[in-house]
Parts: C-alpha cells; sequence; structure tokens
C-alpha cells in the first residue's frame, strides 16, 4: 500500500507533513543496497519526464535507479497543492509555460533548461524517511565539481546559506522515489514570478509551498563551467561514479506505455488542475473600466468557490448576474474563462483578476 508523507490535522484533512503544525514520527526507510541502473532520458518535455519517472518507479523493480534529466521551461507542483494559489496560472499562460503536477508532496518548483534534476529509486521497507542518505552522495559529489554545497534543514541542498536545491519523496510497493531540484544557472526572476503564488487570496487545504531566498551555483564556484550543459555532463558522469550506477534501458514497448501516461495524465487539466483541493477566492481588483450595466467602475470585488477546478458559486460587486450566471460550472481554464468575459462583454484584461 502506498504511504504518502503527510500527517492528520484537527480536522481531519490531509495535509503536508509537518504543515499542520502538529508533531508526528518520521516515517522511516531501509535500503536494500544492491546494483543500479543509470537510465538515460534525453527528452526536454515536462510531461513525458514525469511519467518516464513514473514508469521507472511501477515498473524497474529489480535495481536501484538513477535518472537524471532536465525540463524545458515548465512549473512544477506538489501532488497535495492548490495550484491556482502556489502558481501564478495567468503569467505562466502569456509565456506558454505548461504548469505540471507531480505525485509526490512538497511545494512549488520551476524548471528549465538551466536546472538539472536527479531522482533515487531504491528498493526497501518504507518505515524510515531519510533524505539525508539520499542528499549525501549528490553534495558530496557537487563539492567534487567545485560547489561548496551542504545539506540545509532535512531535505534541501544550499549553497553559502542560499537554496540550489529542494527534494521531495514518495513511498509505495516497497520502493521509495527520492527527486529534487539543482540550480545551476536557471532563471531566477522567472522562478520567482511564476512561483510567487497568491495565497492571499485562497482559502484552501492545498500544501503551501515554503519560499526561501535562492541562487544559481554556477555564481559561488571559483571555476563555473562554460554552460548548464557541462555541468551537466561533468555531475552525470561523477555521480553514476560515485554510486557504481552502470547503464540500462527499458524494454522498447515503454515507449508506447510513456507516452499514454503523458497524454492521459500529466499533460491533462484533470490531474494538474483538476486534483486541487476545494477551495474560496476572494479580492478586490483596481477595474477602472466600463462594467456590464454601468459606466467606469474603479473597484471590483471578486468571490468565489470551486472544487476539483470548477467553480461552483460566484459573486461580483459591483453585481453581475450575466457574468454570474455563465461563470459557474466551468473550468478555471484561461482559455473557457477569456471565452465567458467576452462574452459577457467584459475586456479581456480582467482575466488575471480571476486566477
Amino acid at each position: 500500500t502506498e504511504r504518502s508523507l503527510f500527517c492528520v490535522n484537527t480536522d481531519k484533512t490531509a495535509c503536508s507533513a509537518g504543515s499542520c503544525g502538529i508533531e508526528i514520527p518520521l516515517l522511516r526507510y531501509s535500503f536494500r543496497r544492491g546494483p543500479m541502473l543509470y537510465l538515460t532520458n534525453d527528452s526536454l518535455d515536462p510531461a513525458w519526464n514525469q511519467a518516464f519517472e513514473e514508469y521507472v518507479f511501477d515498473h524497474v523493480t529489480e535495481d536501484d535507479v538513477l535518472l537524471i534529466w532536465r525540463n524545458a521551461p515548465a512549473v512544477v507542483c506538489g501532488r497535495f497543492q492548490n495550484v491556482f494559489a502556489e502558481v501564478s496560472v495567468p503569467e505562466a499562460g502569456h509565456r506558454g509555460i505548461p504548469v505540471i503536477r507531480r505525485p509526490s508532496g512538497g511545494g512549488t518548483v520551476y524548471h528549465d533548461l538551466g536546472n538539472v534534476n536527479y531522482t533515487i529509486i531504491r528498493n526497501g521497507s518504507p518505515y524510515d524517511r531519510d533524505y539525508a542518505s539520499f542528499i549525501a552522495p549528490v553534495t558530496e559529489t557537487l563539492r567534487s565539481l567545485g560547489i561548496p554545497a551542504d545539506l540545509s534543514g532535512e531535505s534541501d541542498i544550499a549553497v553559502d546559506g542560499l537554496k540550489v536545491s529542494g527534494s521531495a519523496q514518495r513511498a509505495a510497493h516497497g520502493r521509495v522515489m527520492h527527486h529534487a531540484t539543482l540550480l545551476y544557472s536557471s532563471d531566477l526572476d522567472a522562478l520567482r514570478t511564476l512561483t510567487r503564488g497568491r495565497r492571499a487570496w485562497f482559502t484552501t487545504k492545498g500544501t503551501a509551498s515554503k519560499p526561501a531566498p535562492v541562487t544559481n551555483m554556477r555564481d559561488h564556484m571559483a571555476s563555473p563551467f562554460a554552460s548548464a550543459d557541462d555541468f551537466l555532463h561533468a555531475f552525470t558522469d561523477a555521480l553514476t561514479q560515485r554510486l557504481g550506477a552502470h547503464h540500462g534501458a527499458l524494454p522498447g514497448e515503454a515507449g508506447g506505455d510513456i507516452a499514454r501516461l503523458a497524454r492521459e495524465k500529466y499533460a491533462s487539466w484533470d490531474w494538474t488542475y483538476g486534483k486541487s483541493p476545494a477551495f474560496t477566492y476572494s479580492r478586490s481588483a483596481e477595474w477602472g473600466k466600463n462594467w456590464p450595466g454601468q459606466r467606469t467602475v474603479p473597484v471590483v470585488r471578486v468571490a468565489y468557490g470551486a472544487k476539483n477546478g470548477v467553480i461552483l458559486d460566484a459573486s461580483f460587486s459591483p453585481g453581475c448576474p450575466v457574468l454570474t450566471e455563465q461563470l459557474i460550472g466551468q473550468k478555471l481554464d484561461l482559455d473557457t474563462i477569456a471565452r465567458v468575459l467576452s462574452e459577457c462583454g467584459i475586456d479581456s484584461t480582467f482575466l488575471p483578476f480571476l486566477f
């Protein structure tokens, strides 16, 4: 049976471990030390890469596994998060950057080609949540490359006191998957903009991210690598050697299964947005434009409730019965909401105020 890393708060609702402030014993993982496979994945597609990782976790069960991979720009959220509260959805849409929900807990992260991800999967009994044993060979490898990296807190890596890596875990069927980011030369402005979140406007039981000051490892090296590609290759060579991993390959039929999982799950609205916990949203929007039935309105008050990413009720002040009626039952999808606004004669610049 899968044992996700969560506790139960006084409302009897699931939350990320520790986010409710309740002390609970740590789950403990015991690892069988054995052969380790390194499986190459050169894809940069975020949905494919998430599906590749899940396929390996579920089907490659005889050996421990190492994956090292990168995504094209993407925002990746934790399994139990409210995407709408954690991500600037309109800005991601404007930039054409996909939002992906992963199957592990934790907070929201930003990926691009300046960030390298690693995944370590081990067989074992899920009785110990031990981030340190997964992270130790990574920090040792980074230090061997001239990066002064250290474990920070339970599950982060820091350089000179600034975060360069956050990690999350999933345990199921006697397997433990640990995956993490490594910021080498990432676009930190994009990271901050897209993962800033809008939590002040939301009431939700979703796991909240815990933002921390971040930096790129490149900026703390006496002799930086010429590119993120060079860092990727050096890190891969050094970590596979340190872990004694040998190259392996998936069976030929795996590609079709991974493509189907990527398409039907990780690229789907239902998984990424529809799995968001129920929430209410309320804010005042400085408008200063025409409003249905009125002339210029300086401020519009917006409030609605949603479940599974679908609007259940809505209200506006000044009132707008036509908009209220048309929003109820609609998915919180940028194109869908933009169409509703257009049909109601409301300027498209109102769209960000609904997310």
